[in-house]
């Protein structure tokens, strides 16, 4: 066998071109894990960037309905001094010392009548919540309302109304909140009524569990001019 003929052996040029294949595909892989490499760090990247324009979570409605109303000396907030369940006028703590409530000068309460006078007129929010549970075998149906009413001069008027409609089933508390947008003027008042159907109520009492449960309050917004 001549030397040309050895040199176009094909087995030869199979296992010569081999051995020149191998550095590439070393370097199609280096490029490879490069690329991920890559990836990964601008995924990481873009990751962190949306998590630092995220907008904080929202804060609760007890937390901010707080909040605004003691800005400005604006706002109220009181507690019931009692938890029976019964037709009446409610009573309400409202010494600022008291944890729940919030009262500033803008606002006078009368111990007597139970009313809530508005020192500066606007628009105001009204808010309420009432929260029932049973104490005994409540085996009855049972209604309650809370009732904010207004009094300005001799008109009294119904600002605000929360249902509750209990059963025997309702083992544990049943609360709701309810708000409304209302315009006061200087020297009006606010007063709240409860009403039952008269049935069971022995049963039934509002939930003091956390001392906060039960309130009612407002504050003036302050876009409003006074009147």
């Amino acid at each position: 066998m001549t030397a040309l003929e050895r040199s176009q052996d094909p087995e030869s040029l199979l296992q010569a071109g081999s051995r020149r294949a191998c550095p590439c595909r070393s370097l199609d892989w280096c490029l490879l894990l490069g690329l991920g490499a890559l990836g990964a760090a601008l995924l990481t990247l873009a990751l962190f960037s949306v998590w630092r324009v995220l907008p904080p979570p929202l804060e609760t409605p007890e937390r901010s309905l707080l909040s605004l109303s003691m800005g400005k000396e604006a706002g109220a907030q009181v507690l019931p001094t009692s938890d029976v369940i019964q037709d009446r006028v409610m009573g309400f703590y409202h010494a600022t010392g008291i944890d729940g409530v919030v009262f500033s000068s803008n606002f006078n309460y009368h111990d007597t009548s139970h009313k809530l006078e508005v020192k500066v007129g606007g628009l105001y929010f009204i808010y309420a919540q009432l929260a029932v549970k049973c104490i005994a075998k409540c085996s009855k149906k049972q209604t309650v309302e809370l009732i904010i009413k207004q009094e300005s001069g001799d008109t009294h008027s119904r600002v605000l109304t929360i249902s509750l409609h209990l059963s025997s089933k309702s083992e544990e508390t049943m609360s709701k909140f309810s708000a409304v947008l209302q315009p006061l003027k200087k020297g009006d008042s606010l007063y709240v009524v409860m009403k039952t159907n008269k049935t069971d109520i022995e049963n039934w009492q509002l939930d003091q569990t956390n001392k906060k449960d039960n309130f009612f309050g407002l504050f003036r917004l302050p876009s409003s001019a006074d009147q």
